[in-house]
C-alpha cells in the first residue's frame, strides 16, 4: 500500500512540474514594429543670420523636429540643380543645414535613418528669414505613391499611379528628372492628359546610367492650373 501511495504522489508531482515547466516555455515574440522617422515641418525655419554668400541660408530644425533623434536630414532645393545637402540630426532632434536658396524657392526635407526615411516635407522661402509650408498643387490629382518612391537593390520598375479626381482634364508635360545623374528612366516620355475619373501610370526604372542614389521626378501640370508635383526617387546606399 505504501508503494501505491508513493507512486500516486510521484505522479501528481510530475504532473505539477509539467504544468509549471510548460508555463515557463517562452513563446516566440513578434518583432517590434519598424518605426519610421518623423519630421515636424512646423519646427523648421530659417535662422536670421549673416551668411558668407548672398544665396546661402541656414535652415534650422528646433529640438524635437526629428523623432527619433538620430540619422541625417536631406534637404533638396526643388528649384535648382544643386546636389542635396545632408546634415546631422542632433541628440535633441534639432539640426542646422546650410543651403543655397532664394526667396520663393521650395526646399524638400526628408529624414534619413539607414534605409528608413520620413515622409518629405516642403517649405517655401517666403522671405529672407521666413518660411511657409507648401500644399500639394491640385489636391484633386492623386499620386500613389504620393511624394517618395523607394527602390529595391535590384532597381526593378516602380509604378506611380496618377488619378484625376478633378472635374476637368489634367494635362501634364513629359515627366522629367531634376538632375538626371542617377540611373532612373521614366515613361511615358511625352505629355499626357488624364480625364476626370481616369488614371495613368508613370513607370520609373533604375537600370540606366548614373552614379547618384537619388533624384526628383517632376510632373509639371499645364492645365487646368499650371503647377508641379514632385516625387523623390531613392535607391539603397
Amino acid at each position: 500500500m505504501t508503494g501505491g501511495h508513493g507512486d500516486r504522489r510521484g505522479a501528481v508531482v510530475s504532473a505539477l512540474l509539467a504544468v509549471l515547466l510548460g508555463g515557463c516555455v517562452v513563446s516566440p515574440q513578434p518583432s517590434p514594429p519598424v518605426r519610421e522617422p518623423i519630421l515636424d515641418g512646423g519646427l523648421v525655419g530659417v535662422v536670421d543670420a549673416v551668411m558668407p554668400f548672398a544665396d546661402q541660408i541656414a535652415l534650422e530644425g528646433k529640438p524635437g523636429a526629428v523623432t527619433p533623434a538620430e540619422g541625417v536630414i536631406v534637404v533638396t532645393n526643388l528649384d535648382t540643380l544643386d546636389a542635396p545637402v545632408v546634415a546631422d540630426v542632433n541628440p535633441d532632434g534639432s539640426f542646422i543645414a546650410t543651403v543655397l536658396a532664394r526667396t520663393e524657392h521650395v526646399l524638400r526635407m526628408q529624414v534619413k535613418q539607414g534605409e528608413l526615411r520620413s515622409d518629405p516635407a516642403d517649405l517655401r522661402l517666403a522671405g529672407p528669414s521666413s518660411t511657409e509650408k507648401t500644399l500639394d498643387h491640385l489636391p484633386c490629382l492623386e499620386l500613389t505613391p504620393g511624394a517618395w518612391v523607394t527602390f529595391e537593390a535590384d532597381g526593378g520598375p516602380r509604378d506611380v499611379v496618377v488619378r484625376n479626381g478633378c472635374a476637368e482634364d489634367v494635362a501634364i508635360e513629359a515627366p522629367r528628372l531634376r538632375r538626371g545623374a542617377a540611373p532612373f528612366r521614366v515613361s511615358p516620355e511625352a505629355p499626357f492628359v488624364v480625364p476626370p475619373g481616369g488614371s495613368t501610370v508613370v513607370t520609373v526604372r533604375a537600370d540606366g546610367d548614373g552614379d547618384e542614389r537619388e533624384d526628383v521626378l517632376f510632373l509639371d501640370v499645364t492645365a487646368p492650373e499650371p503647377g508641379r508635383r514632385a516625387l523623390t526617387l531613392t535607391l539603397p546606399d
